[in-house]
């Protein structure tokens, strides 16, 4: 055990304090999978066919997610339900620069898995997540779909590229590797693209919205709202932009007896035109989804290099040192140009230092959970010796002042600064 001089003791990060997680980026509340059988007609086909009540639940329903730079207006479309941007490493992505030879291959790509650095980073984000176990809500917080969360091993997670819009840039989508046919075979999890003003993240799936490509280069989407509505509709992607081209919506709530609905405008709302069952079962049928041959992200995990990234753990612990960093420079500031009393110095100095303190606890708890046995018998040892230095430091600057009223600040002010520096000592430790 590790006492950092203020008789306290953070034996895993659980015990100490928590902030708000690093790079929330998309919010996708994770319900029960849908086990409905998909063929061309998509799972609106079962309804059509014989009426059966699903009764899979989820909470919500994603829609199509465009990546916009800040201060950009976004476009409305009829699936889309909140604005994101993609963080890779914390900061957000660029435009990618093309290479002269116009076929969408960046400058000096040759070791890029994919042709394009930005798309290599968000399959290095989505093997690190893999290979260290993170959970759906992990992904999701990382702004990948959070259904990868549901997969064991980089085995069952791959990309496939394709030009779907035709303009010499290929797009990257992400989805689940199967060699057996299964409910969602051809289903994407995220679809990327790049154009001049950067990333774009054009749709990405959820359990009870999900994303397929047709091999007419039709993009068709799969939703349901509850056990009685849902909707297939068919997008055309344009301008890094998915465009509803025609829909069918299923709304026994609207109309029990005439259900089915086409629209051209809207998914979900638009009840002004009503068709048959046929007429809908004719509609689906004409688009027929592609097979896509994933790669597998374990084929490509060396070249991706995914163990040189920042884990969770760190982001996590970055920003929680950021936040303390914040508090303690407005104590600092206060301390330098408010007129304050002797006391309140004391006071202020005192709450400054346990700021400082509190965050090295939280920093050696998560050394605990991150480091092997080994080199954390070696680290604790070193964080004892530290102690005994800090105090003695402590204590030397405090003897000048021994008995005054100042002698508090002065020794509140030097373990805080020493107890700074010794938190970046340990954050670098963290990987």
């Amino acid at each position: 055990m590790v006492s950092h001089g203020r008789n306290r003791l953070c034996g895993s990060s659980e015990e100490c304090m928590k902030r708000k997680r690093l790079m929330t980026v998309v919010a996708a509340a994770a319900g029960a999978a849908l086990a409905v059988p998909q063929g061309n007609m998509g799972f609106l086909s079962a309804w059509i066919s014989d009426r059966t009540v699903l009764t899979a639940q989820a909470e919500d329903l994603l829609g199509i997610l465009i990546v916009k730079e800040d201060g950009e207006e976004n476009e409305s479309s009829p699936l889309q339900t909140e604005e994101s941007v993609v963080v890779i490493g914390g900061e957000e992505t660029e435009a990618s620069e093309k290479a002269s030879d116009g076929e969408g291959n960046e400058e000096g790509s040759e070791a890029s898995v994919t042709g394009f650095a930005r798309y290599d980073e968000i399959l290095q984000l989505y093997l690190t997540g893999l290979n260290a176990g993170w959970d759906a809500s992990e992904f999701d917080e990382n702004g990948l779909c959070y259904l990868a969360g549901y997969l064991s091993s980089a085995d069952e997670l791959g990309y496939f590229l394709t030009d779907v819009d035709g303009d010499g840039t290929e797009e990257l989508l992400v989805g689940q590797v199967s060699e057996e046919e299964y409910a969602y075979q051809g289903m994407f999890y995220d679809f990327y693209t790049i154009k001049e003003d950067g990333l774009v993240q054009a749709a990405v799936s959820a359990e009870r919205g999900r994303y397929y490509l047709c091999t007419d280069g039709v993009v068709a989407y799969e939703g349901s709202s509850s056990a009685f509505c849902s909707a297939n509709a068919f997008y055309t992607f344009t301008r890094a932009e998915l465009e509803l081209t025609e829909s069918v919506l299923y709304d026994a709530w609207e109309d029990e007896e005439n259900p089915y609905f086409y629209s051209i405008t809207d998914v979900w709302e638009d009840h002004s035109t009503s068709i048959s069952q046929e007429e809908a079962a004719a509609l689906l049928n004409a688009h027929e989804y592609m097979e896509i041959s994933y790669i597998a992200l374990s084929e490509v995990e060396e070249e991706l290099g995914a163990a040189e990234t920042v884990s969770v753990l760190k982001l996590q612990a970055i920003e929680e040192v950021e936040a303390a960093s914040v508090e303690a420079e407005t104590i600092t500031y206060k301390l330098e140009n408010d007129p304050l009393s002797q006391s309140e110095l004391n006071r202020l100095s005192y709450e400054m230092y346990q700021i400082w303190d509190d965050i090295l606890n939280v920093l050696w708890g998560y050394l605990r959970e991150s480091l092997p046995e080994e080199e954390m018998a070696a680290l604790t040892e070193e964080e004892i010796a530290w102690i005994t230095e800090k105090e003695s430091a402590i204590a030397a600057a405090g003897a000048e002042f021994e008995g005054g009223t100042m002698q508090p600040y002065v020794e509140n002010t030097t373990g805080a600064e020493l107890t700074k520096e010794r938190v970046y000592v340990l954050l670098e430790k963290l990987s």
